[in-house]
């Protein structure tokens, strides 16, 4: 028995003739309406898959070349889409936007660091294995100083590793955590100061406008203004040697370094 192919009523079929195919003239009038949203209504557009060679390492690590190359202010989710070869959106599949892929470069680039690899040897040597470590690090990627010299640095776990290792170098002195905490962040803000003009170098000479200010210009200043003005600073005579040497940050980070751990070891040696 032949049913309705609308609502599925039972249908009287003729024994000759054309067989109808709905039981009457109004499910008749919805198949029809049905047919024509069918033609009408846009299927929905494909999703588009995502890249499969696209991941959150290979973003971070791009974004870390381009602040390296540029500097930090230069970084956007866009140049990074561009240099991946990418839609910006797709990026955003994998990390939330900017200021987490900040966060995201500051933790792999702390990560460098073989936590194993501290020298052995007290306080000291471990402190001056992290403080050179680090100067190090601003060396090779200048746009991590702003990121994390500030009241409010990214809290991701690399970088609370490091800290904790620096506390970690007075454990068994006999101190309380409050002068632990004060002499780590005073190794750190000698360090970080420093480094402004290290980072400071290394922006001048990306842009090609790195002059010999100290060898040339201030000795000339210095002349022009009559030596009798500014005699502590005349008295270097402009010597270009002498100049040379004061512009060398290497040797003031390792100068002021040692003199600093030098005061701690006789406050721990009064204590």
């Amino acid at each position: 028995m032949s049913s309705c192919v609308q609502c599925g009523a039972p249908l009287d079929v003729p024994a000759r003739g054309r067989k109808p195919r709905y039981c009457s003239r109004a499910c008749q009038a919805r198949a029809y309406r049905a047919r024509l949203h069918t033609r009408t209504t846009p299927a929905p557009p494909a999703r588009r898959p995502a890249d499969p060679g696209l991941s959150r390492d290979r973003i971070v690590r791009s974004a870390i070349l381009i602040a390296d190359a540029h500097g930090l202010e230069s970084l956007s989710m866009r140049h990074v889409a561009t240099a991946l070869g990418v839609k910006v959106m797709s990026l955003y599949t994998h990390i939330g936007g900017k200021d987490e892929l900040t966060g995201l470069m500051v933790e792999a680039v702390f990560r460098e660091q073989d936590p194993g690899s501290r020298a052995h040897g007290g306080w000291r040597a471990a402190l001056e294995s992290a403080a050179r470590w680090e100067w190090a690090l601003y060396s090779r990627h200048p746009w991590v100083l702003e990121v994390i010299a500030t009241v409010r640095p990214p809290l991701v776990p690399s970088l609370l590793a490091q800290f904790e290792r620096g506390l970690g170098a007075f454990d068994g002195l006999g101190l309380d955590p409050v002068t632990v905490h004060r002499l780590y962040l005073g190794v750190s803000g000698l360090l970080q100061g420093l480094a402004l003009l290290r980072v400071s170098e290394i922006t001048a000479e990306r842009r090609g406008t790195l002059s010999q200010w100290r060898t040339v210009q201030v000795p000339a200043a210095l002349a022009e203004l009559g030596p009798g003005r500014y005699p502590r600073q005349a008295a270097l005579g402009g010597d270009p040697g002498v100049m040379a040497d004061l512009s060398d940050l290497d040797e003031i980070f390792e100068f002021s370094l040692g003199l600093h751990l030098d005061g701690i070891a006789r406050l721990l040696e009064a204590r």
